[in-house]
């Protein structure tokens, strides 16, 4: 399984996004995409059940995510923040995602509430570092087979 991408969404907006490897030939809007995953993961969570929606599936990608709540320091309670990432469809993948994807995505949330909760969360800018956080918490799991057997050569 690689990781094509990750990231953080908060109020329709991305917080935090880290490429590894190209998903689309175009250039895609950013807060545009960002809005449409955090409408699709509301509309389906409010749809059926919270718990029930893990991932969504394309032809040749997957988004897998996991929300929690994040005080702002112009909120008077605590908003929904959407961890995420996009990797490559294939198959025996839920497997992976129970037991690889989601806890990695929970670190992401975890460690990204506790450098910034109480913050503004609205100064993007400011978050530019936290891809450093990302690259340490996925580690290989961004890598290519062919990219992982390079090193080791």
């Amino acid at each position: 399984m690689v990781i094509r991408e990750a990231g953080l969404l908060f109020r329709g907006f991305t917080l935090v996004k880290k490429s590894y490897h190209k998903t689309t030939k175009g250039k895609i809007d950013t807060d545009l995409r960002s809005g449409l995953l955090t409408a699709i993961l509301n509309f389906a969570q409010s749809t059926f059940s919270k718990d029930l929606i893990e991932y969504f599936e394309g032809k040749k990608y997957l988004i897998a995510f996991i929300d929690d709540k994040i005080e702002g320091e112009d909120s008077l309670e605590p908003e929904l923040i959407i961890s995420y990432a996009i990797l490559d469809k294939e198959k025996k993948i839920e497997k992976y995602i129970h037991k690889i994807l989601r806890p990695l995505l929970k670190e992401v949330l975890k460690e990204f509430k506790t450098l910034n909760e109480g913050k503004n969360l609205s100064e993007i800018t400011q978050f530019k570092g936290f891809k450093q956080n990302l690259d340490n918490i996925f580690g290989t799991d961004t890598q290519t087979i062919d990219q992982k057997l390079k090193k080791i050569f």
